[in-house]
Formats: C-alpha cells, sequence, structure tokens
C-alpha cells in the first residue's frame, strides 16, 4: 500500500515512506551514480533504512503516477535560525524529465509555506552540473564553496554551496 500524499505537483507527488518503499530506496541508494552525489561509502540494507528513517526532518520518495521515481527529504531544520538544508535525487531511467526540479520546488513551499523558514541550503558536489541546474531554475543562487571538503571514491571533491531566501522563492512552478 503506497504511502499518504505529502504534496502534490503537477507531474510528481511527495509522498510518506512505508516499508514497502525501503526496497527501492535501497536498490536506488545503493547504485554508484546516485551514492557518490550523497556522499555514502557504505551499502545501506532496507533494515538500515527502516531504522533512519527519522534523520530527516522530512523525507519522501517522489512519485509519478504513484510510482517513486526519486527521494527528496530536508534536515537540519532550525526554526529557531528559520532555516534548513533539502538534498534530492532521481532514478538514472527517470532522470532528464523534470522530476527533481518539481520535487525541489514542492520542497520549497513545504519550507516557505508550511514551516516559514527564511532559507534553504544544499550542496552539490563539483561535477554534478545536472543537480546545479535543477536548484538555479528554483531561483536557488551560488553562495560559496567549500573547497576539497568531501573525498569520494579517492578524490578530494568540492562542494558549491546554493542557498535560497523565501522572500525569492515564488510560488509559481518553474518552467
Amino acid at each position: 500500500m503506497p504511502g499518504h500524499a505529502f504534496l502534490r505537483g503537477d507531474r510528481v507527488t511527495l509522498r510518506t515512506v512505508t516499508d514497502e518503499d525501503h526496497a527501492f530506496l535501497a536498490e536506488h541508494w545503493n547504485r554508484p551514480t546516485i551514492r557518490r552525489y550523497t556522499h555514502s561509502h557504505d551499502p545501506i540494507t532496507e533494515a538500515e533504512l527502516r531504522e533512519s528513517d527519522g534523520e530527516f526532518d522530512v523525507g519522501a520518495l517522489i512519485c509519478r503516477d504513484g510510482e517513486p521515481v526519486g527521494f527528496a527529504w530536508a534536515f537540519d531544520v532550525n526554526d529557531v535560525a528559520g532555516n534548513g538544508e533539502i538534498g534530492y535525487w532521481i532514478a538514472a531511467e527517470e532522470r532528464g524529465q523534470g522530476y527533481a526540479t518539481e520535487a525541489v520546488d514542492l520542497l520549497c513551499e513545504w519550507a516557505f509555506l508550511d514551516r516559514q523558514l527564511e532559507k534553504l541550503l544544499a550542496r552539490v558536489f563539483d561535477g554534478n552540473d545536472a543537480s546545479m541546474r535543477v536548484l538555479e531554475k528554483v531561483g536557488f543562487q551560488r553562495e560559496g564553496c567549500l573547497r576539497e571538503h568531501y573525498k569520494v571514491e579517492g578524490e578530494r571533491v568540492d562542494a558549491v554551496l546554493f542557498g535560497l531566501l523565501a522572500e525569492e522563492w515564488r510560488e509559481e512552478p518553474p518552467e
């Protein structure tokens, strides 16, 4: 049984994660093309995913027509400071369809309208141009760079920081 819809866009829905979804999450999160850009070094099992469900302030499956195509999450949400950070990924076979852009916009809706946050952050490893384009389409701006901040597959990589202020976000979906 699918989880409950959390936020609905034109083409995707963010919905809650159920026990049945852990197989999808483990399968895709363990793929090198996703793992590399989420800074996950170790394989993750379905059981570990079940145990970590509470790690995110919000964690939701990105679904098209009821079927999962990716995952989006918000973490380190600080109501006192009025900010938080987001992350997301789309299954390789579903990329290039605009699903990530719509999902990030839905996370902005949650953050700025529901939670009344004032700013969202996102980090993107240098070289992940598609993810940078997603953030820019939604209105995020480059704010800085954490030089050689992560080590991925034996290589030091930069993390580009993006930020979006609530006043900069528009309620109309990006094109």
